[in-house]
Parts: C-alpha cells; sequence; structure tokens
C-alpha cells in the first residue's frame, strides 16, 4: 500500500481527521474484521492502540489504525499513525462525534469477542393477529423513522444511527405473565447478533439480523396497534441483513434436529450449538452481506472463497437493466467495473465516497451510456452489490429498493469492489482476462479504445503498457514545433519517476542470439557494430507490471518490436507467430537453450492481443 500523506501541517492534518466520515469507519472495520486485527495494523503500518480502543459491539479495533484506513476510503489518503496531529485522543474525539464507542485501551483489552449468534425462532401469527400484515408492513416495507419519532424517546438516536435511509425494520413480541417458559427465556436471553428465522404455515420463509432490542409500549401501539386481549407486540427487535427465501423451508427437520416441538406456536431460542447443527438444513447465504452500521461484520455470513473463474463468470453475467422494448442490457454498471479496475491497476483505494464516484463515474455513463439512457450514478453505486464484487458501508442494505442521489448526498457512503475481488484484479493477467470480458460482453458498438483511455486503462493500447512522461515525443510534438519556430529550442524543467532497466540483462539476451531477430534472423549494422533491440513480453509499465528478467525479453529487429509492441503479433502456444488481425502465420519463434522464456508472459501478450483485436474491430 502507498503511503498517500507523509508530512504534514498540523491545520491540514487535523483539517483531514474531520474528513474521516461514518461511512469510511464502517468500511475500515469490515475490511479489518475480514483481515484479521492483526494482519489489519500490519498491511497499513499501525501499532496496537495503548490508549484508545473503538468498540462495535464488543469486538475492539485499534483506533488509529481505523481512522487512517477510514480516511484512506473517505477522502483517498491514508493516514499514518504520525500523521495524526493531537495523537489518540484527537482521534477519540472524532470517533465519538462519528456515534461510534471509544473506550480506554487498558479496560477494553480483555473484552471477550462477540459470541457466536443464537437461533432465534419467530411464529410471524396467522390472519388473527394480523401477522403477514404487520411483517409486509414493518419487516418488508419498513417503518419510517420519522412516524414514529414523537413516541421513540431516548431510542430516537439508536434507530437513526442503525438506518441512515430513515426506514427501520421492526418486529415485535407481546409480554408473557410466565416467568421461565420457552417465550420468557428468549425475550430475557436473545442478544444483539442473533439470528432470526420467521416462521408460518410449517415453513421458514425469511430471516434477519438482531441490530438492537428495546421495550416501548407506545412504539409497539403506533406501528402494530394491539391484539384482542388489548397487549401490543411492545419487546421490540431492530433488524438488519432481511433475507425472505424465494422458496420456503420445511420447518419440520429443522425443529426435529433441536428438539424444538413442530408445529412451532412460542418465540423459541435456542444456543449457538444447536445453530450449526442444523445450518446444513437452511438457505446457504451465498452473498455477502453488508454488514448494517452497529452489526460487526463477524456477525455476517462469509461469501465463498472467490476463483478467477468465479469472478469473471460474475462479469459476464450482472444483472443489468434493460429499458423497455430494448434488448442490450445497460452500460452503467460495466461502466463502473472498468472504472474501479483503472483504481486497482493505478494503485488507488478500492473503495471510494460517494461524492467521488458521482463525479468521475457521470461522465461515463454520458458518454458511453446507451443512446438515450439517463445518466445515473446511484444505479451502479447500489445495485452492483448484486455481482458479489461490490459492497457499499454506511445505508442500510435492502434488496427491495435503491437510496436516491438525496440520501446518497446527505449519507455520503462508500463503494467498491471487495476486498477479495479487489485482490485477485492486482494480477496483472486477470486483470486483462477481466478487462476483455467485460468489453466483449458489454460494449459492442462502442470505440473501446477511447472508453479504455477514458476510463484510465489507456496503458492496455500497447505492449509496454504507459511509457514514461520523458521518452513519450509525441505527446510533445506540438509544443515543441512551435517553441522553435523562432530562436533555439527552448527547454522545460520536468519532473517524473521511471521505471529503472536493466542493460545487463538486454545486453545477454542480444548477445545470446547474435542479435540475430528470434522471428525474421535479421542481423542488422549501425555504426559498424551489430544492432539488435530487446523487447520485454509483458511490458514493464502501467498496467502490466511486468518483470525485468532474461524469461521476459526476446531478441528482435526494430521492426518486429515495434509489431510485437503494437499488439499486431503474437506468439501461438506452438511457438508460431501470428499476425493479430487475421492469424496469419509469420514463421517460428527460435529458441535458445540458453535463454528460457516464460509462458506465462507469452500467455499473457497473447491475451492482450485478444483485447487489441477487439477494440480495433
Amino acid at each position: 500500500m502507498r503511503r498517500h500523506l507523509s508530512y504534514l501541517p498540523t491545520n491540514v492534518l487535523d483539517m483531514g481527521l474531520g474528513d474521516i466520515t461514518r461511512a469510511g469507519v464502517l468500511a475500515a472495520v469490515a475490511e479489518c474484521q475480514g483481515l484479521g486485527r492483526e494482519t489489519f495494523r500490519r498491511r497499513y503500518g499501525f501499532g496496537r492502540a495503548l490508549t484508545y480502543v473503538l468498540v462495535v459491539d464488543g469486538d475492539s479495533y485499534d483506533s488509529k489504525a481505523i481512522a487512517g484506513v477510514a480516511h484512506l476510503y473517505s477522502a483517498g489518503a491514508l493516514l499514518s499513525a504520525d500523521d495524526f496531529s493531537g495523537g489518540a485522543r484527537t482521534v477519540a474525539h472524532r470517533l465519538r462525534a462519528l456515534g461510534f464507542t471509544v473506550e480506554d485501551g487498558s479496560t477494553a483489552a480483555d473484552r471477550p469477542q462477540q459470541a457466536e449468534p443464537q437461533i432465534l425462532l419467530q411464529p410471524r401469527g396467522g390472519a388473527r393477529l394480523r401477522g403477514a400484515q404487520n411483517f409486509a408492513k414493518s419487516v418488508h416495507q419498513g417503518i419510517r423513522i420519522s412516524d414514529i419519532q414523537d413516541v421513540l424517546g431516548d431510542q430516537a438516536t439508536t434507530l437513526n444511527a442503525l438506518y441512515p435511509d430513515g426506514i427501520a425494520r421492526l418486529w415485535g413480541a407481546t409480554p408473557t405473565a410466565q416467568a421461565n417458559n420457552e417465550k420468557a427465556r428468549a425475550l430475557r436471553d436473545r442478544r444483539v447478533g442473533d439470528d432470526v428465522y420467521f416462521y408460518t404455515a410449517n415453513h421458514f420463509f425469511a430471516r434477519a439480523r438482531i441490530l438492537h432490542l428495546f421495550t416501548s409500549s407506545p412504539v409497539a401501539r403506533r406501528v402494530w396497534g394491539a391484539d384482542s386481549d388489548n397487549a401490543t407486540w411492545e419487546h421490540i427487535m431492530a433488524l438488519g441483513d432481511v433475507e425472505e427465501f424465494p422458496t420456503p423451508v420445511l420447518a419440520a427437520p429443522v425443529l426435529r434436529q433441536m428438539n424444538v416441538p413442530a408445529p412451532l406456536w412460542s418465540l423459541t431460542l435456542r444456543s449457538p450449538e444447536s445453530y450449526r447443527s442444523v445450518l446444513p438444513l437452511l438457505p446457504a447465504k451465498s452473498r455477502p452481506v453488508v454488514p448494517s452500521p452497529l452489526t460487526p461484520p463477524s456477525a455476517t455470513a462469509t461469501a465463498d472463497q472467490l476463483t478467477a473463474e468465479g469472478l469473471l463468470e460474475r462479469l459476464g453475467s450482472l444483472r443489468t437493466h434493460r429499458q423497455p422494448g430494448i434488448k442490450t442490457p445497460s452500460r452503467h454498471q460495466p461502466l463502473a467495473l472498468l472504472w474501479a479496475i483503472s483504481r486497482i491497476s493505478a494503485d488507488r483505494p478500492r473503495l471510494t465516497p460517494w461524492a467521488l464516484f458521482r463525479t468521475e463515474v457521470s461522465p461515463l455513463l454520458a458518454d458511453f451510456g446507451l443512446p438515450g439512457s439517463k445518466v445515473t450514478p446511484e444505479y451502479p453505486f447500489w445495485h452492483l452489490r448484486g455481482s458479489d464484487l461490490w459492497e457499499v458501508h454506511g445505508m442500510e442494505r435492502d434488496a427491495g429498493t435503491a437510496p436516491g442521489t438525496g440520501a446518497l448526498d446527505t449519507h455520503q457512503p462508500v463503494a467498491g469492489l471487495t476486498h477479495t475481488s479487489a485482490e485477485l484484479l492486482r494480477d496483472p493477467l486477470i486483470r486483462l482476462q477481466a478487462v476483455i470480458k467485460l468489453c466483449s460482453t458489454y460494449f459492442d458498438g462502442v470505440d473501446q479504445g477511447e472508453l479504455l483511455n477514458r476510463v484510465g486503462l489507456a496503458g492496455y493500447a500497447t505492449a509496454d503498457g504507459l511509457v514514461d512522461e520523458e521518452e513519450d515525443a509525441d505527446g510533445q510534438e506540438g509544443v515543441a514545433a512551435t517553441e522553435r519556430a523562432t530562436g533555439p529550442a527552448a527547454r522545460r524543467t520536468r519532473t517524473s519517476s521511471q521505471l529503472v532497466r536493466d542493460a545487463a540483462i538486454a545486453t545477454r539476451v542480444k548477445e545470446l542470439h547474435g542479435h540475430a531477430c528470434q522471428i525474421c534472423e535479421t542481423r542488422l549494422q549501425y555504426k559498424r557494430r551489430p544492432y539488435s533491440e530487446a523487447a520485454h513480453i509483458r511490458g514493464l509499465g502501467t498496467p502490466h507490471d511486468g518483470p525485468d528478467e532474461l524469461p521476459n525479453l526476446l531478441c528482435l529487429c526494430p521492426n518486429h518490436h515495434v509489431l510485437f509492441d503494437g499488439l499486431e503479433i503474437y506468439v501461438d502456444v506452438d511457438g508460431v507467430v501470428r499476425h493479430t488481425h487475421g492469424d496469419e502465420s509469420a514463421g517460428r519463434l527460435r529458441q535458445h537453450n540458453g535463454h528460457p522464456i516464460d509462458e506465462a508472459h507469452l500467455d499473457y501478450h497473447r491475451t492482450l492481443c485478444e483485447l487489441s483485436r477487439i477494440t480495433r474491430s
């Protein structure tokens, strides 16, 4: 990870700490949970918290490390431990201002980790209790917090923090007069982080996660009214990660495994061990669930291990919108993904705040979206979660609706590629294959060369990648011509970074082949000396990031070097040199026993030529 900030004036750093958003903190917490606390600290260069720790639902996090990475995802620049001018106290103050709990490290060091979730079996209730209507109203659709604000009392702050979109998912239970029956034990012992399974007609039809528990008769009466005995559902659960099963699950085997009588009549709680025993009988949480603001990622389901093949399959099967009467899928999600891939290629943060996403992606949607389509960056920002490659932090997940630009502007959530998909895309070959998959699947009829240039992937136009600034003579030709119109040629001072090439390796490959081109056998003489060129198979420049080593080099004449770098020729799996456009043979690549060539680099170059064939067709 590159350091984006180092030594800055105090006033700049204070302002930087103020740029940290709640969504950025949630994203950092999620990443820390996924990597593990020690790995997270090591990756970003932080030590263990000695004074203040961030506490989220019982789990402790190093406050400075979280704040530093939160700034990366809030403002695009990592703050290191040394960059906090006010020290740990200032960090703690900022985190508390964002609504988080920060405690003294000495009191939180021995805090036990959050327990595994229990399973809470929740009968929905039949027609007499308006069960279906109540579930549809307060869980599926949700309750506007503004509609119950006057009866919430001190719960208003918590619910507003839990549900930034202003829609609360609530369910309640009526009191019981008995002290130790199933329902009484469930009401007493359930806890935040437990999973709730909703039951009706011998089936489980939905599940959710408990985010908060409170008791309020006024809230319950406002939301659900009262039953025939004038009792109301005052023991209230605030829910997140609500998932309604496409096909209801037969409950009898699950209940039997946990020694629960069927049919289920009462609210029932079972231990984590019992829950684990029935997990094979319940629908798998096959996709990653975005944690709600106060629910630790440890309590959410983990996604299956993503492979390169799985990533490419998902890129090629996006759930894109189609306008009525138009078969062509919308390009909004593919454009956003190309933009996100370019960020990985450029070593920029994988997650970005909504404001930056909107600024950078909107012009791409306007210029490369389907003709007549609206520029709606909020759609890919939110709906790309369905790809299993994208995550959003700072907004409550709701599979049925998407927040408007007003809500996004208010809460400034952060979104981007998941950690797993971003790590896969750091591999240059997988990244190249991903670009090909998107271009070939979604951008027929688009000037794909211009698209890649605009999205930030111009380096794929040549095998060399993006050339160093001082080697790019063509880009300065017009300026230079103006300057030398009168008098001596002017000079300009320029600062840039250049790749350092090993001249000894280049000399070695030329000498091994006697300066004869490995394709055409030409031996040139220049100023009475033999002349040949060392060509990198996988370019050193961005985005190829090839190694400067002998197995990544060829000895070529200038003509074939230009054609090879320009992606006009490639070496097939049988060692035959072929033209990219037309596939005609240009002979065989001559090999030398002292010059091993890495087939992986040739495969990368072939794949790059495939992209060239697609984008130039």
